[in-house]
Parts: structure tokens; C-alpha cells; sequence
């Protein structure tokens, strides 16, 4: 979430406005419906590169890096599909970049995290990758930045969140995970299983939220020793399948059923259903909120993302849903991205493929 705040002061500044204009703007939201979407772009990547495991769009949308199964990161024209650099080679074993982020205030540097409980920093100008964060026999799911800029978190299969200084990539507080199997509703619990999706509060500057395959969201507060200060119910996630937008959270969970809703972040309540069009189930890898009540998700269900719109004014909780596309691909979808509010969007999975497209 911390990435769309970013991105909007950007904007905001290169138009001469006010980074605290963008504030203004998330709370008013967006009037206008969008009524096309295409593909432009198909890339046919190389086998060695074993399929894209993470895409991130600069904050401007001038460029798209591409993480692979095999370990690779490179540079892509998020219009031609041009491969502009080669970030990080394949690494011998094929240990797969789980999470790109580009630094909120420097935008030469890239974040990558990893199956082998890395964490790089990347120059994208000269390609030096530099190692910063080791965690063995960790597999790194999740990255993301305060609102400020001055922090940021990672999370994975160890089930402990981390929280570290950004100028200094210096430990500032480690919460541990609990590798009990079971949730018990009761007891206001750390990680259980696994987590893959971790994201800041837009309005918060203290809280973020994170998601795995124990059936709940937990929040969390990084001024509490404790961390996790209250818990939601229900979704099963199991990619980058989280994202906050005001004060609702999107959740996509890996379910032939009722796998696309929405949760209100105060109250802690599901308020609406959003249909992915399946005949064999939706099983959501990844999630994302555009402008103009558009989402994007995608998975292994239908081997597809779709750009749905939800319509205004329909009835509540499961409103009507415009398809305005559906991404088809050969395999599983594991990752997307969106920029400028969704009118670039990338779509990336276990096939030889990146799709590129827009949204007007």
C-alpha cells in the first residue's frame, strides 16, 4: 500500500502539487469508470528463467522489473516488453525472487527478496546487487515500506516479521511467529503456518497487515511489544493477495470459492463478495486494487487474471462485476502489477510469458 502512496506523491509532485495532496486524493477516490483493457505486449521469455515469480512497476511507470523462479531479475519497457537490463543472473539451484520493491525515496534502488532468505539491493543503473539481510533456511515472501519511507518489513516461511530502518537496513524489532498448526480463535496469536503477504495501512503510518494459510489477516502495530493487536477471519492466502485501499482490505485466497472479498479494516467485518469468473475455481494467487473500483487477481484456478469492475450502485454484499479482460495464460498465474492506478498492468506465472497491457 505504501507503494501507491509513493507513487501518487510522485505524480502529485511532478505536477506541482503537494505530497500531502495525495492524501486528499485516496480519500476522495476516483468518478470515473474505466471501460477498456488490453493486452499489448506478450514476452516470450527465455526456459532457463523457469517462469515470473514477482513484477513491481517503478514508481513512475517507466519501467518493469521481472522476478524469476530461476533467480533472475531484469528490466523490462512496460510498453514494448523491451528487456532493458539484466539485474541478477539465474543462481545455481534456482532459488526464486519472491518480492520486488523499489525504494520509496530513491528510485534507482530495488529491493529483492528470495527463497533462500535473502534479501538484495539493486542499482538498476549499473546492476550491483548487494546483499544486505541473511536469514538461513528462511524463504523471504514478503517486503514492504512504511508510509513514511523510514522503515520496512519482511516475512515468510519462518513466520517471524522483522522490521528494519531503511537508511540504515539496521534490525529494529523482530516479532516471533508461532509454528503451532492449529489457530486458536481465542488467543490473540502470532503467524501460524505460513505468510506470504504483508502490507502497510495507507492512513497508519504505524500499522500494517499480513496474511497467510492460516485462514486469518492479523494486524499489527509496531510501537506494541506484542505486535498483532486484533485478527480477521477467513481468508486462505498464499501469494501477494492483500492490498488496502482507505479503509478496506482485498483479500484473494487460494479457494475454489468465495475467494475474491473485501474487509473492512475497523470493524474487522467481511462487506462485499467480488466474483472471479471460474468453472473449476478461482484459487487467487495474487490480488490488487486499481482506480476506478477496478481489481485485478489472478491465479491457478482458470490459469488467468482478470480485470474486474465493480459496479456502482449494485446491491450489497456481492455486487455486480464487469469483466472488462481476462489474461489467459497457459499455467498457473503467480504474480501481478499495476501502475499509475492500474492503466499499466502486468501479468506473469509458470509459463515462458509476460503479458503486457493497459487500461483506459
Amino acid at each position: 500500500m505504501a507503494r501507491r502512496i509513493w507513487e501518487d506523491a510522485m505524480k502529485t509532485a511532478a505536477q506541482g502539487g503537494s505530497e500531502l495532496d495525495v492524501f486528499a486524493d485516496l480519500e476522495q477516490g476516483e468518478s470515473t469508470r474505466s471501460s477498456n483493457a488490453e493486452i499489448v505486449t506478450t514476452v516470450k521469455l527465455d526456459r532457463i528463467v523457469v517462469g515470473t515469480s514477482a513484477l513491481q512497476y517503478n514508481y513512475d511507470g517507466t519501467v518493469l522489473a521481472a522476478g524469476f523462479r530461476g533467480g533472475a531479475v531484469k528490466l523490462f519497457d512496460p510498453l514494448t516488453g523491451k528487456m532493458l537490463r539484466g539485474l541478477m543472473p539465474n543462481t545455481h539451484g534456482g532459488h526464486a525472487v519472491l518480492c520486488l520493491r523499489f525504494h520509496p525515496t530513491k528510485p534507482d534502488l530495488l529491493y529483492s527478496t528470495t527463497a533462500e532468505g535473502h534479501v538484495y539491493l539493486i542499482n538498476i543503473k549499473t546492476a550491483e546487487a548487494t546483499r544486505i539481510i541473511t536469514d538461513e533456511g528462511n524463504e523471504i515472501n514478503c517486503l514492504d515500506f512504511s508510509n513514511d519511507g523510514n522503515t520496512y518489513a519482511i516475512s515468510g516461511k519462518s513466520l517471524d516479521v522483522y522490521i528494519y530502518q531503511t537508511k540504515t537496513n539496521k534490525l529494529i524489532r523482530k516479532y516471533e511467529g508461532n509454528w503451532g498448526t492449529q489457530v486458536n480463535p481465542d488467543v490473540e496469536g502470532d503467524n501460524a503456518i505460513r505468510l506470504f503477504a504483508l502490507k502497510y495501512v495507507p492512513h497508519d503510518w504505524n500499522a500494517f497487515i499480513t496474511a497467510g494459510n492460516d485462514n486469518h489477516i492479523k494486524v499489527w502495530d509496531n510501537r506494541s511489544k506484542q505486535g498483532i493487536i486484533r485478527r480477521i477471519h477467513g481468508p486462505y492466502i498464499c501469494g501477494d493477495a492483500l492490498d488496502m485501499r482507505d479503509d478496506y482490505i482485498l483479500a484473494g485466497s487460494w479457494c475454489a470459492n468465495h475467494a475474491l472479498q473485501v474487509f473492512d479494516y475497523g470493524e474487522g467485518t467481511l462487506v462485499r463478495e467480488i466474483d472471479f469468473p471460474s468453472t473449476n475455481g478461482a484459487f487467487l494467487y495474487c490480488a490488487q486494487y486499481c482506480d476506478n473500483n477496478v481489481v485485478l487477481a489472478g491465479g491457478s484456478g482458470t490459469n488467468s487474471a482478470c480485470v474486474l469492475e465493480v459496479l456502482p450502485g449494485e446491491t450489497q454484499p456481492k455486487p455486480g462485476v464487469n469483466n472488462l479482460l481476462t489474461v489467459q495464460c497457459e499455467q498457473p498465474v503467480q504474480t501481478l502489477d499495476s501502475a499509475n492506478g492500474g492503466r499499466l498492468f502486468a501479468v506473469g506465472g509458470e509459463d515462458n510469458y509476460l503479458k503486457l497491457c493497459t487500461m483506459s
